[in-house]
C-alpha cells in the first residue's frame, strides 16, 4: 500500500482502469505508464496520463529501467505498481533503480514461476503437491511412473490455460509436449512441468491484503473442461458449507504468507479435493472472466476500488470486511461462456438482443466476432462470447447466465457437426474439470 504522501505514481503494464481511479481518489495525483505496444489500444483515458512510454515486447529489463529513470527524472515518482501478469521483472528493477519499495523480487518470482511456487509451498508446509521440469518425454513418464496417471502438462510461467494438458497415459505425452511447446513461443519463458492432477471440486477465491493481514471477499465456483481446462463459467459466492470455506481460506491465508504477499488483491485457483485444499495457482492481481464486476454486483464489494485505494495511499481492508458483514444474503452472480468446439471462420451472430433481455442478465458480450477464426476450445482466448447473470441462488443465476448463452448461434464456415453434448450439474463433488461443453447452437456452412 502506498504512503499518504504520494503523489506521483508509476504504472508497470498500463493498469486497465486503475490509474484513472486512483485519480478520482486523489485529484492531487500524477500518473504514468511504460507498458507495451499491444497494450496501448487497452489504455483508458490515455490523454490524462502525465508520461507514457511504449515498448516492444521483447524490449530488455535496461531499456524498460531507462524509460523509468527517464519519468523519474523529469516528475519524481513515489511509487511504481504492477497489476498484470507479466513484466514483474521489470517492475522489481525499476523499483531498486529508483530506491521505490515494490514487492519483493522473491514474491514476484514465486508467483510468476509455477515450479518455484510448489517448492516453496512443500518447503512451508502449506501444500506437498509433487512436480518438476519437463524436459522431455522420458522425465514425465517417469515421474507419472512414481506418482501415477492422471498428470498435468503446463508451462512454468503462463496464464488462460494456454499450454495446459491432461496426460492419462504414456500415449498422451507427446501430444501433451508438443502442445505445451506451441504455447511457449510467446511467453517470456518456455520451460513446461508437469505436477500431480487432483480431482475435486476447482474454486478461486478472490482476497484483499493488507499489511500482512488478509481477507477472503468471495470463493468462486469454477467448471472447466476435462482436456485443456478452459473455464466455461463460474458462479459466485459458491455453495460451500461453512466447513469447507473455513478450510479454504485458511490454507489462501498460509499461502499468501509462504509466498510474502504483504498487499493487495490476490486471485487464487484452488481444488478441494475433500482431504485437503490444494493449489493450483495465484496471482497478485484481480480476476479476469468478469469476476471482480459479479462480486460488486452481487455483495457491493469493489475490489478494483479497493486496489485503487491502496495505489492511492488509502485504507481499504476494513472498507471490504464491512461490506461483506453487511452483504445482501441470498444474491449470487454467475457467468457462463460460448464455446463453440470446432475451428472455422465466423460468418454470422445472432440472438443478442434476445439474449440481452432475459431475466437477470447483467451482460452478453461477444469474444471474436464475424470474420475472425475460433480455433476450437484449447485456451480461454478460444471462448467466442460470454453472458453473465445474477440470481437468488447459485443455481438460479447459473441458469440465467446459460439460459443466455444458449442464445446466441454462430454461423462458422466448417464442414462436419459438433457431438450433441450433455447438460451440467452443478451439485455434488465433480471431478475437477469432467463437464460438457454448454449447448449454444452452432451452424456450418
Amino acid at each position: 500500500m502506498s504512503e499518504s504522501g504520494a503523489r506521483h505514481l508509476l504504472f508497470i503494464g498500463g493498469g486497465l482502469d486503475l490509474p484513472v481511479r486512483a485519480r478520482s481518489l486523489r485529484p492531487d495525483l500524477r500518473t504514468s505508464v511504460i507498458c507495451r505496444r499491444e497494450v496501448l489500444s487497452h489504455l483508458v483515458e490515455p490523454e490524462k496520463i502525465e508520461r507514457l512510454i511504449v515498448l516492444r515486447s521483447d524490449a530488455a529489463v535496461e531499456e524498460w529501467v531507462a524509460a523509468a529513470r527517464f519519468i523519474h527524472q523529469a516528475d519524481p515518482v513515489d511509487r511504481v505498481f504492477n497489476f498484470t501478469d507479466k513484466d514483474t521483472d521489470k517492475t522489481v528493477a525499476i523499483g531498486a533503480a529508483l530506491g521505490l519499495p515494490t514487492p519483493a523480487a522473491d514474491t514476484y518470482r514465486l508467483i510468476a514461476h509455477k515450479l518455484d511456487m510448489r517448492w516453496r509451498l512443500s518447503q512451508r508446509g502449506v501444500d506437498d503437491t509433487q512436480a518438476q521440469l519437463a524436459e522431455s518425454a522420458h522425465d514425465v513418464a517417469a515421474f507419472a511412473e512414481r506418482v501415477g496417471f492422471p498428470v498435468i502438462c503446463k508451462p512454468v510461467q503462463g496464464v488462460g490455460s494456454r499450454g495446459v494438458t491432461r496426460i492419462d497415459s504414456n500415449a498422451d505425452i507427446d501430444a501433451a509436449l508438443a502442445w505445451g511447446a506451441e504455447a511457449v513461443k510467446s511467453l517470456d519463458r518456455r520451460e513446461l512441468m508437469v505436477e500431480q492432477f487432483h480431482r475435486g471440486v476447482e474454486f478461486s477465491v478472490e482476497c484483499l491484503s493488507e499489511r500482512g493481514r488478509h481477507v477472503v471477499a468471495c470463493i468462486t465456483r469454477k467448471i472447466s473442461e476435462r482436456e485443456h481446462f478452459v473455464e466455461l463459467g463460474h458462479v459466485l459466492p459458491a455453495p460451500l458449507g461453512d466447513t469447507a470455506r473455513k478450510r479454504i481460506e485458511s490454507v489462501v491465508a498460509d499461502m499468501l504468507d509462504a509466498l510474502g504477499v504483504t498487499d493487495g488483491v490476490t486471485h487464487t485457483e484452488v481444488i478441494d479435493t475433500g482431504d485437503a485444499v490444494r493449489i493450483v495457482e495465484t496471482h497478485l492481481r484481480p480476476a479476469g472472466d468478469e469476476i471482480p464486476y459479479m462480486l460488486e454486483k452481487a455483495s457491493g464489494i469493489d475490489l478494483i476500488d479497493a486496489l485503487a485505494r491502496q495505489s492511492a495511499g488509502l485504507p481499504a481492508l476494513d472498507m471490504v470486511i464491512g461490506r461483506l458483514e453487511s452483504a445482501e444474503p441470498n444474491r449470487c452472480a454467475a457467468i457462463w461462456y460460448v464455446c463453440p468446439p470446432t475451428a472455422g471462420e465466423i460468418r454470422d451472430i445472432e440472438g443478442l438482443e434476445e439474449a440481452r433481455a432475459l431475466p437477470g442478465v447483467c451482460e452478453v458480450s461477444v469474444l471474436r466476432g464475424v470474420g475472425e477464426q475460433l480455433t476450437g476450445l484449447s485456451a480461454s482466448a478460444a471462448r467466442a462470447a460470454y453472458a453473465w447473470a445474477v440470481g437468488s441462488s447459485p443455481q438460479e443465476a447459473l441458469e440465467r447466465a446459460r439460459a443466455a448463452a444458449e442464445r446466441l448461434a454462430f454461423t462458422v464456415s466448417v464442414s462436419g457437426l459438433p457431438a450433441v453434448p450433455a447438460d451440467l450439474d452443478l451439485g455434488g463433488d465433480v471431478p475437477n474439470g469432467e463437464v460438457a461443453v454448454p449447448k449454444g447452437e452452432l451452424r456450418t456452412s
